[in-house]
């Protein structure tokens, strides 16, 4: 499967405290990266599109629903593997290029779901933790060929990996068994493919911050991972606020 990433794009720009970045689901690979494309070709958004190898659910997903229902062009309660885009923003002062990025996106893919997040605190992959001091308020922006939602949940957040693709990896079934028996209340486990590695990224969401509680969910996946590969394996964890989410317009 092919992906996608611009000449532009930096390694770590859409973990970084302050920041916002969007992602775009419009069901499949070879929309995601031709979204990735348009964005970085109409408006130089730095973006990337990586096809999805494995994914399975967590117990957050069976729990809330309607909160995952929000994210993604289909209601489904057990998603095959896909793929999304993403293209990074900047700080909140280029939020206003957020309209036209609208337009552009529906133009061409009328079913897809727009989610615009900023960072708001991230722990890095030896530990050390970055909180915002002011998080952006959700963004008031309405489009006549979509329509804005209010999210279930304010908050989602990462626990992520990166391993070697030649390196021993975790049995997917048995990641998802051992992080639910430590109560890590994710609602997906992605694969991502980079090419040398492959990317796991949980995704889970929060009506509140809860920075304490997610270090030390870091410190259980640092643990779970480290038994199941028998080798040391860095976490990093990203936490970010739902500034808004953009829906097709019902039928």
């Amino acid at each position: 499967m092919n992906g996608f990433r611009s000449a532009t794009l930096e390694y770590g720009m859409f973990s970084r405290a302050w920041e916002c970045h969007l992602h775009v689901d419009a069901g499949g690979s070879p929309a995601a990266v031709a979204i990735a494309e348009l964005l970085d070709r109409q408006h130089r958004l730095p973006g990337k599109a990586a096809p999805v190898v494995a994914l399975s659910s967590g117990p957050q997903r069976k729990q809330t629903p309607d909160a995952y229902a929000e994210h993604h062009p289909a209601h489904d309660a057990d998603p095959d593997a896909d793929s999304f885009a993403s293209a990074y923003l900047g700080r909140t002062t280029e939020l206003g290029a957020v309209p036209g990025i609208l337009e552009t996106v529906y133009g061409a893919y009328r079913n897809a779901v727009l989610e615009l997040e900023q960072v708001v605190f991230d722990i890095s992959w030896t530990g050390r933790p970055t909180t915002v001091e002011h998080e952006s308020e959700p963004l008031d922006v309405e489009f006549a060929g979509a329509r804005r939602i209010t999210p279930h949940s304010a908050y989602e957040y990462h626990h992520g990996f990166n391993l070697d693709r030649d390196a021993p990896q975790p049995d997917l079934a048995t990641l998802v068994e051992e992080l639910a028996a430590r109560d890590i209340p994710f609602g997906s486990i992605y694969v991502f493919d980079r090419g040398d590695q492959l990317a796991y990224r949980t995704n889970s969401f929060s009506a509140s911050p809860r920075h304490e509680e997610l270090a030390k969910e870091r410190e259980v996946c640092v643990e779970v991972l480290s038994k199941l590969t028998d080798r040391p394996v860095a976490v990093k964890t990203v936490l970010e606020r739902v500034l808004g989410i953009w829906q097709p317009l019902e039928d």
